[in-house]
């Protein structure tokens, strides 16, 4: 079986039909064409109870009076910033999970509200497709790590996870040939790396320019260590330079004169004339003969 086939029978991370019924999504919207837009298809998506609220407060309201799984809120201040929102939020059930949306995000502003709780995010205009991945994801991918959130050199961090969920990939492919646990990882993996690559490139400080510039010095800074290939090569090359130059610097008076007695050292070119150790080459000859 082959790599394309292992993904299409593993398939990324998915919501049973159970698990979508028993969801109970609050919209927290504006716009009232996209609040009903969005209601409609989180209903033709197969979620249970879904709810809407046009403002932050009214929003909190309703979660003061009951409980939901889920809330997809505008990341911009309506009737109180998004921040204060979801710090509530999060007070009132830190087990709910929080999608933000936007038309234009903030890369800043979007990950200020990652660090407070957030689970994901969803760029307007709404998709059925991208509404049902980002909360599928929201709801079983893995969270951005606190390395990431915390850093004070974001995009070294962003380079960081990528490489990592890479080298895991990797690792993982090359144990699918004798393992069948690692063949059905692959698509796991494949997912985490695919999310991490989404993530470095919506946020990435300066954009994917500087990530990619970010991933080419981890790369480098890792060959360096003489844990891969090409750090035990370069180590390796580096000792035999030191050796070579420490050699050439030994000055003519410090080299060890010949021991009294002993024949100086030959010339290897001469030893076809000569023979090995001053004996005449046909004397050498007759002394390994065989036949004799």
């Amino acid at each position: 079986m082959n790599f394309a086939q292992q993904f299409k029978r593993g398939g990324p991370a998915t919501l049973t039909d159970a698990e979508r019924k028993n969801a109970s999504i609050l919209v927290v919207e504006p716009e009232a064409s996209l609040r009903n837009s969005l209601r409609q298809m989180l209903i033709r998506l197969g979620y249970g109870t879904v709810s809407d609220a046009s403002d932050h407060v009214q929003a909190l309201k309703k979660i003061e009076e009951r409980r939901f799984s889920h809330v997809i809120f505008e990341a911009k201040r309506t009737s109180m910033p998004a921040n204060d929102f979801l710090t509530k939020v999060i007070e009132l059930d830190s087990s709910v999970v929080s999608i933000a949306t936007s038309w234009e995000p903030n890369v800043d502003d979007v990950f200020g509200l990652l660090i407070i709780g957030a689970r994901g995010f969803i760029v307007k205009p709404f998709t059925e497709e991208s509404v049902d991945e980002s909360i599928i994801m929201a709801s079983k991918g893995e969270p951005i790590s606190d390395a990431i959130l915390y850093a004070k050199d974001r995009n070294e961090a962003l380079a960081s996870l990528i490489m990592t969920q890479l080298d895991k990939l990797a690792t993982t492919l090359r144990q699918s040939v004798h393992f069948e646990t690692a063949r059905r990882e692959i698509p796991r993996r494949t997912a985490g790396l695919r999310r991490t690559m989404d993530i470095g490139r919506t946020f990435a400080r300066g954009g994917p320019e500087k990530l990619l510039e970010s991933l080419v010095d981890f790369c480098l800074e890792r060959s360096d260590g003489p844990a891969t290939r090409l750090g035990r090569l370069r180590k390796r090359l580096v000792g035999r330079k030191s050796q070579n130059q420490s050699k050439e610097e030994v000055p003519p008076d410090q080299l060890t004169p010949p021991v009294e007695g002993t024949a100086p050292p030959q010339d290897p070119h001469d030893e076809g004339k000569n023979g090995a150790k001053g004996q005449p080459a046909r004397a050498r000859a007759e002394s390994i003969d065989p036949v004799q």
